[in-house]
């Protein structure tokens, strides 16, 4: 389990109970509070990034206090943010004290701290076991592919920063890890230094990988390992989320893997903890692509290639 021993901020020592670092429309940070959700914890109280380091207040019973990092605001690129997570993203989730960083040992953590209640989200079955970890091994693979698919076709501007900003994240970047290649990133990025093939590239690495998923689920099965929900549904459908809202046009390429998706949307988990509050923002970004791909500008034109050159 990846805990933190020795984080540079204070912060994460001062908090008692359950708190995560999140934000509401960040793939990441949904597949966290799916697995909460999925282990009967709610979102209790809301603390301001604000007032991140005014407050100590304890997460209720059966609760998890909710600390926003806002994306749209950089609030993940400051000193206060990088002092408890080193590489600038969310989520960081505290458990009496102790960090807990990157999604997947979250989640496992989470099984196991909480293994009395809900299902069990790494399969105790050891084949399945290690079928779902190569599922997660492959999503987190394909990380960056949703990363550049979703900024070029999704956020296009409104993800771009300006000079000064680069120069912040550059030097926060120096006192961290930077493992997740964010300043090669957004100095590109920013300045539309990033060919046209690229993206092309990522939107292929997705394609045949929604394909594959897509052929495996027609056995019948419910979920991507099973009947029963697991740590691989948790991953893969914050993709399929994420690239819906971009626009990638999943129920016509890939009908049974949609079919799937649907069946982990319905679930409590999804609608309470990654859907409630991101309704907003999902609207817009749906809308947004509805529009560019009215225009012929959008992920649907761009995936139509990808399968006439398959």
């Amino acid at each position: 389990m990846a805990r933190i021993e020795h984080p540079k901020s204070p912060i994460p020592r001062q908090l008692k109970g359950l708190h995560l670092f999140h934000f509401d429309s960040a793939p990441c940070a949904q597949r966290v509070r799916f697995a909460l959700g999925e282990k009967g914890l709610r979102r209790g109280r809301e603390e301001k990034f604000d007032d991140i380091s005014a407050t100590a207040v304890a997460s209720d019973e059966g609760h998890w206090v909710s600390r926003i990092v806002s994306l749209p605001k950089k609030q993940h690129m400051t000193q206060v943010y990088a002092g408890i997570h080193p590489n600038m993203v969310v989520p960081a989730l505290v458990h009496d004290g102790q960090l807990y960083l990157e999604s997947m040992d979250i989640i496992q953590y989470i099984d196991e701290a909480f293994s009395g209640v809900g299902p069990r989200l790494l399969p105790k079955n050891q084949t399945q076991r290690q079928s779902a970890l190569k599922r997660v091994s492959q999503a987190k693979v394909l990380h960056r592919s949703v990363r550049y698919v979703s900024f070029h076709w999704g956020l296009g501007k409104l993800a771009m920063l300006n000079t000064s900003k680069r120069r912040e994240l550059a030097q926060l970047a120096k006192e961290g890890k930077d493992e997740e290649q964010l300043v090669d990133f957004y100095n590109k990025y920013s300045v539309n230094n990033i060919s046209s093939n690229i993206y092309q590239d990522h939107l292929r690495k997705l394609y045949h990988a929604f394909n594959d998923v897509d052929r495996e689920l027609t056995d019948g099965r419910k979920f991507l390992i099973s009947d029963d929900i697991s740590i691989a549904d948790a991953f893969w459908s914050m993709k399929v989320l994420k690239l819906i809202e971009t626009g990638y046009p999943i129920a016509e390429h890939h009908p049974t893997l949609y079919q799937w998706y649907q069946r982990v949307c319905c679930r409590p988990s999804f609608q309470n903890e990654v859907m409630s509050h991101n309704k907003g923002m999902n609207r817009f970004f749906r809308a947004k692509s509805f529009l560019q791909n009215l225009c012929g500008k959008g992920l649907n034109s761009a995936v139509s290639q990808v399968v006439r050159a398959a």
